[in-house]
């Protein structure tokens, strides 16, 4: 269940990352409607989305947008609904929003378990744009959810072909894989890409040599890479002194980074997972309290997580079985925090 949860998120995180900025509006009901979305006040998006078809808005995004907010309710298939409607009003001739939508089609049957049709969705993109990276990509994980090692195998080797200078897609890579049980190969892929590059960053040897295993090398890399204000290097080098076992060092690296930049939500939550090894499980929920209040809080998903997770181990458990009710509210399709809640129910 843990590999499915992974795989299935990190998808539809990349596919937020690649979609989401397409085909909006400027100050209009279906603008308002996504930021309601972003904001997961999904019955004010409806709203809004239905105020757009008053006003005579694009309908293709009207039922764009009324699908996405069906899939924040697991209604995929009234999602799907929605963008094979919006497919049809289509002149014909395919452009940037046609290609948007089929990604979230793509998506919404991934999500509903129709491995085949999402992955037809992505094979008639690549017919029509036979470079473009992310179908190969997405296309991967699905085929090695579905059990087909090697068709994946080769989609992501295809997807690092067609933008080998792109380190985050190989890292996203090597992580699917290896959550999948395929550490080997993702490591291989890995090394394939240094072998490949006759110069390659510091920060980028050393996140490498940091899933490569290579811990000692990684902090070497890291090291004499120019951290500056860089949160993603002080990240990486403190999950590398995490990996060493010197977990009170990385403590004084995130706390140090966070004297003078305290909106970085990712070095509260590593800050806090580290806390919680050391058993310093009240430190730990201060940490991730301290990344949900940031500015910057991309990863609010996660820290509310968290935060149960610390108060569990801190044996407040009507605490955490309450914020649990409200995270399963707001996040309805992990399964995970389903299971753990009926846990919390029974303590």
């Amino acid at each position: 269940m843990k590999k499915s949860k992974f795989l299935l998120a990190l998808a539809a995180e990349t596919a937020a990352v690649i979609l989401t900025a397409c085909g909006s509006e400027k100050t209009s009901y279906v603008q308002s409607g996504m930021d309601a979305i972003a904001a997961m006040e999904i019955s004010d998006a409806y709203g809004y989305f239905d105020q757009a078809e008053e006003a005579g808005e694009n309908e293709r995004l009207i039922l764009r947008g009324r699908g996405m907010a069906l899939m924040t309710e697991l209604k995929y298939d009234e999602a799907i609904e929605c963008f094979t409607r919006a497919l049809r009003l289509s002149d014909g001739i395919p452009e940037d929003l046609d290609y948007d939508i089929n990604y979230y089609l793509a998506s919404a049957y991934y999500k509903s378990g129709r491995f085949d049709e999402a992955s037809g969705v992505y094979d008639a993109i690549l017919t029509l744009k036979p470079s473009e990276t992310d179908s190969y990509y997405l296309r991967g994980i699905i085929r090695l959810e579905n059990g087909s090692f090697e068709d994946a195998n080769e989609d992501f080797k295809k997807a690092i072909s067609l933008a080998p200078d792109n380190f985050d897609m190989v890292i996203d890579i090597y992580q699917v894989m290896a959550a999948a049980g395929y550490k080997d190969a993702g490591r291989e892929m890995i090394s394939e890409c240094i072998s490949s590059h006759s110069d390659i960053s510091d920060y980028n040897m050393g996140r490498f040599e940091y899933y490569l295993g290579d811990y000692e090398s990684a902090k070497s890399y890291l090291e004499n890479s120019d951290r500056g204000d860089s949160g993603q290097v002080t990240l990486f080098l403190g999950r590398t002194y995490e990996a060493l076992g010197d977990y009170n060092y990385a403590i004084s690296l995130y706390n140090t980074y966070l004297d003078k930049n305290h909106d970085d939500s990712n070095i509260y939550n590593q800050m806090g997972l580290c806390q919680m090894k050391m058993e310093r499980y009240s430190e730990a929920l201060s940490s991730f309290q301290a990344g949900m209040n940031s500015e910057e809080n991309s990863i609010m998903q996660t820290l509310k997580y968290n935060e149960i997770v610390a108060y569990e181990y801190m044996e407040e458990f009507q605490t955490a079985a309450t914020l649990m009710k409200d995270y399963i509210k707001l996040y309805p399709d992990d399964s995970a925090a389903q299971r753990e809640y009926e846990f919390l129910k029974t303590r």
